[in-house]
């Protein structure tokens, strides 16, 4: 039997080879590139806004109020009476109070060329109404012009500019959410008033009151300022009285 193995007749050397150049993958029998080939490099374009831009009022509404503000300034001051100032201390108080409830349920201000709200936020302070943020600044408005006019006609303009600027400001965060969120926003809209306060409680997620307040420090060091400025003219007409 092993002979019979052993006297097999054997195929041609060249024959085989040929076999093996058959069964090779084209790739294989191609000749290689020997040049480097070159890697795409990824190009990396400019981030692009796509929010939209905020309306004029929106944007420059700090200016404008620092100007109605520097106005009242210029103004003579009122007597200090004591009805005007205890008008001023408690309105003064609940919205501070409001503003912070309401920062502790927001995010950070964009104070940029673009409006954005990333969540609808309806719950806290906005469970109660819509613009409570609007509704603190009015109300510490009113509160730094009393007490720097008194009960004078001087009042009344200031005071109808502002709420002016303020309900304006609220219509347009408005249009924005409703463009936004859509039917969401319309059924939050439907069951809460735009300023005034509903009884009732709405839970949601919440930072602490120290967080808020930090996280307003910019605003806080503004209304300060402009309590100092108030309240030194306030004596500087006392004195020159």
């Amino acid at each position: 039997m092993e002979e019979q193995l052993n006297n097999q007749p054997k195929e041609p050397v060249n024959q085989v080879e040929s076999v093996k150049v058959e069964n090779s993958s084209p790739e294989q029998a191609a000749p290689q590139n020997s040049a480097p080939q070159a890697e795409a490099q990824p190009v990396e374009l400019p981030e692009v806004d796509n929010r939209p831009p905020r309306p004029f009022l929106y944007r420059y509404r700090g200016v404008i109020l620092g100007i109605l503000a520097v106005i009242a300034l210029v103004c003579p001051a009122g007597d200090l009476d004591i009805v005007p100032f205890l008008i001023f201390v408690n309105i003064f108080i609940i919205s501070v109070y409001l503003r912070v409830k309401a920062r502790c349920c927001i995010g950070e201000h964009t104070r940029g060329s673009s409006q954005d709200a990333p969540v609808l936020v309806t719950w806290g302070a906005y469970g109660r109404m819509r613009h409570p943020l609007y509704v603190s600044n009015m109300a510490i408005g009113v509160s730094l012009i009393v007490l720097h006019f008194g009960l004078s006609p001087f009042v009344i303009p200031f005071v109808a500019i502002l709420f002016a600027v303020g309900f304006r400001l609220a219509k347009l965060d408005d249009r924005y959410l409703e463009m936004r969120y859509g039917d969401e926003w319309k059924l939050w809209a439907m069951h809460t008033p735009a300023f005034i306060p509903r009884e009732i409680h709405v839970p949601g997620p919440r930072r602490s009151g120290k967080e808020a307040i930090l996280a307003d420090m910019a605003t806080w060091v503004s209304l300060a300022l402009m309590v100092g400025l108030v309240l030194f003219r306030k004596v500087d007409f006392l004195i020159w009285a």
